[in-house]
């Protein structure tokens, strides 16, 4: 086989490789206790939110952390650290929510449908993507969820809190709240993506065997 065909051969398999190791490792991303999981696919936060600084809301916090996604990808998400919502307080409240008792019943707003819940202010996410029908659904993460699939369609997942007034209002009251969680997410590619890695190996050992046949060959072999 030629140099340039066992070139081309590597080239592609390299590709493969990347394509496989996109999100190789874990990542650990701060999600604030401030960040507003209803604010999922704003460009900027807005000033009309439901509960604002102005209405006497605490205002609408920031725009919730976000990570990139690909479709069919299994992920494994683990977190850690305490919250607290109210006034300023001494964070207490872990990934599982459930520091301040009672539940929640937070109506959507924007891309995000409404959170109900038997426990209030838990890590929570969602998956967002242009082609992804809104409203985009709230799910609890809390501290592990070792098997969260990507929907087709998604791109992002976003990761924030759900608070509110009582827990039973429209969502806002972002701004008092203290605290964060580290959130550490480990990608393992979908299925197809292992075949085409295993394809680009087998590529690369077929070239291989052909390159020596040839050797074999060849009247000017050794």
């Amino acid at each position: 086989m030629k140099i340039t065909s066992l070139l081309a051969t590597f080239a592609v398999a390299v590709g493969v490789f990347a394509g496989v190791g996109a999100h190789a490792g874990s990542t650990v991303i701060n999600v604030d206790a401030k960040d507003d999981i209803f604010l999922a696919g704003q460009s900027s936060v807005p000033t009309n939110f439901p509960f604002n600084s102005s209405t006497g809301g605490l205002g609408a916090g920031m725009l919730p952390a976000a990570f990139g996604v690909s479709a069919g990808e299994s992920l494994d998400i683990t977190a850690t650290g305490t919250v607290s919502c109210c006034y300023g307080g001494s964070p207490t409240n872990g990934p599982n929510g459930g520091g301040l008792g009672g539940s929640a019943a937070i109506s959507g707003y924007g891309n995000v449908g409404p959170f109900n819940n038997p426990v209030q202010f838990p890590l929570v996410g969602v998956f967002g993507g242009p082609a992804l029908t809104t409203p985009w659904s709230i799910f609890v993460i809390g501290s592990s969820d070792p098997n969260v699939v990507v929907p087709v369609g998604a791109t992002t997942l976003y990761l924030g809190l759900p608070d509110a007034l009582g827990f039973n209002n429209p969502p806002g009251y972002y701004n008092d709240n203290t605290g964060s969680f580290s959130v550490s997410i480990t990608a393992v590619p979908e299925p197809v993506t292992w075949a085409l890695m295993l394809m680009g190996v087998g590529m690369i050992g077929a070239g291989l065997r052909t390159a020596r046949r040839k050797d074999g060959l060849s009247p000017n072999a050794a």
